[in-house]
């Protein structure tokens, strides 16, 4: 038999111990809540998990950690700092993107690095396309992060910003492909930044362009 609660409660239940169950247990229990997490499987993390097979490891589902500040906030509303519970090391490269044509590409987070390993690889000229990309994906992080990711959006008018003029404007409502093709015009780079639309299940050719985001 089941019971409502009616009003507040200081006994808080999270069902699914995923990333976003853990990250909502931690921010109620430092605002002084008692937290109760319940999850099926035998081990937390959702879908952030690690399957061993034949001597291999291999991540069932994100492979890649784009923003570590969201883990580091959700650890300190309870006291604790990351750097006691992760021991974070960036990769270099990032990864090597293999093609069809016997070529390859090195992908770095350093945004020097990356211009000089298409100079090398591809052309000068492609480079100097990679540079008005990252010029571009900055100003989509800049509109982007305060309004639209980094908040709650409780009702359709929470979107009515400046912000999202600026996007519009910038072209952030366009197709993802074919705006990353603007700046990028050989297949092997259009590819390495454009693919990261399907993080969210979506196309590449029906994404928007503001989903170039996740590259920054």
């Amino acid at each position: 038999m089941t019971a409502m609660v009616k009003g507040p409660t200081d006994h808080v239940v999270v069902v699914g111990a995923g990333l976003a169950g853990l990250s909502a247990a931690l921010r109620l229990a430092g605002a002084g809540r008692k937290v109760t997490v319940v999850e099926r499987e035998s081990v937390p993390g959702g879908r952030n998990g690690l399957l061993k097979k034949s001597g291999y490891s291999f991540d069932t589902g994100p492979s890649v950690l784009t923003m570590p500040d969201l883990i580091s906030d959700a650890l300190a509303c309870v006291g604790e700092d990351i750097k006691d519970w992760l021991d974070l090391v960036p990769l270099k490269p990032l990864y090597r993107a293999f093609y069809d044509d016997g070529s390859q590409l090195d992908v770095h987070a350093d945004t020097n690095q990356m211009q000089a390993e298409i100079a090398k690889t591809i052309s000068a000229k492609e480079a100097e396309g990679y540079g008005r990309y990252v010029e571009f994906v900055t100003k989509l992080y800049k509109y982007e992060m305060k309004d639209f990711i980094d908040r709650n959006i409780d009702s359709p008018l929470n979107l009515l910003t400046p912000n999202l003029a600026r996007l519009i404007a910038l072209g952030g409502f366009r197709r993802l492909a074919p705006k990353v093709n603007q700046f990028l015009k050989d297949p092997r780079t259009q590819k390495v930044y454009s693919f990261q639309a399907m993080y969210a299940g979506v196309s590449p050719q029906q994404a928007l362009a503001i989903y170039a985001v996740i590259a920054y």
